[in-house]
């Protein structure tokens, strides 16, 4: 399956600003570089409009969709109020009969269980660009809103942003008929060893060793 994954605005365009300035445009470039990530390490093909902060127009972002033949187009974005109280996450589509509706659906519902922030629903437009100009299923994601100071402090924090893109990832993969459950990468702990001393006779060696294995060091050897 290919993939296009689209972080809305960026550059000059910073998008919607929290209270404390933060950018729309940085949060979901985090956030859909580890969505591009996890997908990928599932052999996922993926194509995204930019990969740093830097603005596009929206006439490129769908030409680039539609020359690369792309199977799905996901918009990911965080949405904006001058209610600071408000807070859900939404989807919109084109057209609520379209074939991607019940990813849209999905999605709304996995992001709104995990993030624990009420699910606003599929919603239908036919004026955004990117998905009335896109060839093939196209979805916009509006995680939630970053004009809510809650959600824009949560925007600093590392395993949200990270939560986000588990959750989209694995609902995209899930659509595709790929269930599979994301987790880190397991790392070893290093394991340490310590020597207690150094013996010419054995017989020290020993009871150094039965002193070690008495105060609970049972895996205690000589060498």
């Amino acid at each position: 399956m290919k993939w296009y994954l689209d972080f809305g605005h960026g550059g000059k365009d910073p998008g919607a600003l929290g209270s404390n300035n933060t950018k729309e445009s940085n949060t979901v470039l985090k956030i859909g570089m580890l969505v591009k990530s996890k997908l990928e390490k599932h052999s996922e093909k993926v194509i995204t409009t930019r990969e740093s902060d830097t603005c596009y127009s929206l006439e490129y972002r769908t030409n680039k969709a539609n020359k690369n033949s792309c199977d799905y187009f996901i918009s990911i974005h965080m949405n904006s109020s001058t209610n600071k109280t408000a807070k859900g996450t939404e989807t919109w589509v084109y057209d609520s009969s379209s074939k991607v509706y019940n990813l849209a659906k999905k999605l709304s519902s996995n992001l709104s269980t995990n993030l624990k922030t009420p699910n606003r629903g599929v919603k239908e437009s036919k004026k955004f660009s990117v998905l009335k100009n896109t060839k093939m299923p196209a979805l916009l994601i509006e995680i939630d809103f970053i004009s809510n100071p809650e959600i824009e402090s949560l925007c600093a924090n590392e395993s949200y942003i990270k939560n986000v893109a588990d959750t989209i990832a694995s609902t995209l993969l899930s659509f595709v008929g790929k269930d599979i459950v994301l987790t880190d990468d397991i790392i070893e702990p290093k394991l340490y060893k310590v020597c207690i001393g150094a013996f010419k006779n054995k017989s020290n060696a020993t009871r150094i060793k039965n002193e070690a294995i008495s105060k609970g060091f049972k895996d205690t050897y000589i060498i």
